[in-house]
């Protein structure tokens, strides 16, 4: 979260406002995201001699300390407003971000915030969060064809939309707020798999029915979800997590296969891999009687990340 001990200084300048990006997929920093503004809103930092800097994931703006005055007082609805764009650099983007856009809509559709719509980060005075949520929902994507997004969006935009559009109303927060600025933030939140471990062995090895995965932090649990037939007369033992796990860049997940015996438990595999966004499946509900058909067709279908172990 932005704070303005952390926002850039420019010397001779007052910031007016920042804008970040977070994504909890993403544990340390990374250029997932590249920021542009539209043309208009180029065109009034220029006329404006406003500064933009870059900041996180997204940018910082600026004005001339002798100025600030000038530029805010009496200053209207829609007399200055700020609109960025931002685009993922990553291709899987779309793999490990929720929300999804709905199975229903047609076409591309893009998260569009803004400062009147913001709501006050508890905590941190300057802070201004730009959905209604802790991170963006389905909610507040709109198609690429919606009235109110088409003017800040490029012809090279409806092929490649952005998946974010941020405006900045100055009269909404900035013009009213404290001399330092306020910090807005838009969250992105990563999506969840159930997590699926194929441990190869042969047919034979009746002591497969003794094992087991064990989570050293106690957080998730597996069940034995069967057996499944592989090449060469070998077959896989199937453990499936009880619960989702959020996706991130690097796990901090600490799995182990264990075999029960008599003496006690024994580690035959110290630190099992973990998922990767490449191995998704969708695991849809079982329909047993006619009449579950409505609701399973209704559930929402379960990611699965699948591991293989030889």
């Amino acid at each position: 979260m932005p704070t303005s001990a952390s926002a850039p200084v420019v010397p001779g300048y007052t910031r007016l406002f920042t804008i970040d990006v977070t994504h909890a997929y993403w544990t340390v920093p990374h250029l997932w995201l590249r920021h542009e503004a539209t043309p208009d809103t180029a065109q009034w930092v220029r006329r404006r001699d406003l500064l933009v800097r870059p900041h996180r994931q997204g940018v910082a703006v600026f004005c001339a300390s002798d100025r600030r005055d000038v530029l805010l007082d009496g200053l209207r609805r829609g007399d200055a407003v700020a609109t960025f764009k931002w685009y993922a650099q990553d291709t899987a983007f779309s793999l490990y971000t929720s929300p999804t856009r709905p199975a229903a809509q047609q076409g591309a559709s893009v998260c569009f915030v803004t400062s009147e719509a913001s709501v006050p980060v508890e905590g941190q005075p300057s802070a201004r969060r730009l959905h209604a949520q802790p991170f963006v929902e389905a909610t507040d994507g709109v198609p690429v064809d919606t009235p109110s997004l088409t003017p800040y969006l490029e012809r090279a935009d409806r092929v490649n939309p952005p998946v974010l559009v941020v405006q900045i109303d100055l009269a909404d927060q900035v013009a009213g707020g404290a001399p330092g600025g306020v910090d807005y933030v838009a969250n992105f939140a990563a999506r969840e798999s159930c997590w699926r471990y194929y441990y190869v062995c042969a047919e034979a090895d009746e002591a497969s029915d003794a094992l087991n995965i064990v989570d050293l932090d106690e957080k998730v649990s597996f069940v034995t979800a069967g057996r499944e037939a592989r090449p060469g007369g070998r077959h896989a033992v199937i453990f499936e997590s009880e619960q989702a796990i959020a996706m991130q860049q690097q796990y901090p997940q600490r799995f182990q296969l264990r075999e029960r015996g008599r003496s006690g438990e024994r580690v035959l595999i110290r630190r099992l891999p973990n998922a990767d966004i490449g191995s998704l499946t969708q695991k849809t509900p079982k329909v047993h009687k006619p009449q579950d058909a409505e609701l399973a067709a209704q559930s929402r279908a379960v990611l699965v990340s699948e591991i293989y172990i030889n």
